[in-house]
């Protein structure tokens, strides 16, 4: 079997206008023939998509400028525009490998789109590595599966084109093209795990077990066939605990079933969510660390695109919140929605007597944030009150009181986002007002 560019095709069907295809590119062989196959693609359609380079400068070789440099110019040549973004390790660390997969991880985030495509060149003999590793360290099901060729992350999705194809053929391509790549020092080092496997242990398996990788994917596709038909009947329990809670699971209900039945429903629920599934540790430091807690603690569990949280005995999973300004201030025109960087969108809706009124074009609108000390009367309520405590009587969780836009009125505060209406704002019969909502971060 050899790899063309017309394989690539299939994956081109998730584009939409205005959306990128990005290859993360390392220089090495396996990504600049992921590379040069989509700028191939690109080339002999007759309506080309938007195709982007990435690439990821860890600084810890000393020719990391050079593989830069080597990446501008593949990229040129290819008329592919490149983004070189720069990240530190914080040495020494446990595991360089992790720390260095987790910087690449938040760099993917930061730069997709919503619907935006991530390419990476993970190839058949990279998934047997995968999940040797992952049995060597101890892993479910899930990891066994190996890598998906698809997932979602941030705002688009993450694909692996190359899966089906080991590295002799996308060799025999490149040598085919004439492509030139760079080799990473670092990928001779054996003192890392995966290079260990590569030199010492693969070649003897490749020599007693010449079909070893078929037998490592039928068993991937075994255990991905057993999580599916599991996630089907779980998704029948989660479905009711997602609509209550909106999104979220009921410790007290999730702590009701047998300990190995918990990871799953943890498991199933982020799939459901699309959020990025972790390994086994994680899901286990959920559900000791946030699901049985006691009820008041601000527990977070996190890993690279998803953030677990806890509040008023519910669980939520939700994607890491963005940076926040708890000083600016806007200045807001209702008849235009007001996107607030780090704290959602606000819209307002012209109703009658229902919503806020005492709103003319002759009014001041401001949207503020809590500095601490606000006080404010709720309609309907027969005192006034420190808006910290209003905000728990409310069950505004906590991680989202900062970035709870605070809408005023000539000076006065009028209404919490679309959480409450202050007294006197609050349109009574007959009265014209605007329904306000609030899309959270």
């Amino acid at each position: 079997m050899s790899f063309t560019p017309q394989e690539l095709l299939a994956h081109l069907s998730q584009l939409e206008k205005k959306q990128r295809l990005i290859v993360a590119y390392s220089g090495g062989l396996d990504s600049h023939v992921l590379l040069h196959g989509f700028a191939q693609l690109r080339d002999s359609l007759t309506q080309p998509f938007i195709l982007e380079a990435l690439h990821v400068h860890h600084g810890l070789s000393d020719y990391a400028d050079d593989w830069a440099a080597h990446c501008q110019y593949v990229c040129d040549q290819l008329s592919v525009p490149l983004t070189v973004r720069h990240v530190r390790a914080e040495m020494p660390q446990a595991s360089l490998e992790n720390q260095l997969r987790e910087l690449r991880y938040q760099v993917f985030i930061k730069v997709l789109n919503d619907g935006d495509l991530l390419a990476l060149a993970h190839h058949a003999d990279d998934q047997v590595e995968t999940m040797m590793l992952r049995m060597l360290r101890g892993t479910g099901p899930q990891g066994l599966a190996g890598m998906p060729s698809q997932r979602y992350l941030g705002q688009g999705m993450l694909i692996r084109p190359l899966l089906e194809h080991c590295r002799s053929e996308l060799e025999s391509y490149a040598q085919h093209h004439g492509l030139s790549w760079v080799e990473d020092d670092s990928n001779a080092d054996t003192r890392f795990d995966r290079n260990y496997l590569r030199h010492e242990v693969m070649p003897k398996l490749a020599r007693r077990w010449p079909y070893y990788r078929k037998n490592f994917f039928r068993n991937a596709q075994v255990n991905k066939d057993a999580l599916s038909s599991l996630d089907y009947f779980l998704e029948r329990e989660l479905q009711p605990q997602i609509q209550a809670n909106e999104t979220g699971l009921d410790c007290a209900w999730l702590l009701g079933f047998p300990t190995a039945l918990q990871i799953n429903l943890l498991r199933s629920w982020l799939n459901i969510q699309n959020l990025p599934l972790p390994g086994y540790k994680h899901l286990q430091q959920v559900l000791t660390e946030v699901v049985a807690v006691r009820v008041d603690a601000q527990s977070l569990v996190s890993w690279p695109g998803v953030e677990v949280r806890r509040f008023q005995g519910i669980v939520y999973a939700n994607k890491p919140l963005p940076a926040h300004d708890a000083s600016k201030v806007y200045k807001w025109r209702l008849d235009k929605s007001l996107l607030m960087a780090g704290s959602g969108l606000l819209k307002a809706e012209p109703a009658v007597g229902r919503g806020v009124f005492r709103i003319d074009e002759q009014a001041e609108v401001c949207v503020r944030f809590r500095q601490g000390g606000e006080r404010c009367k709720l309609a309907g309520r027969d005192h006034s009150k420190l808006l910290k405590k209003q905000l728990n009587s409310l069950q505004v969780p906590p991680w989202l009181r900062d970035r709870l836009p605070l809408i005023y009125v000539d000076g006065e505060l009028a209404a919490l986002g679309d959480v409450a209406i202050c007294e006197g704002f609050q349109a009574s019969e007959g009265q014209a007002g605007y329904v306000l909502s609030w899309q959270r971060p």
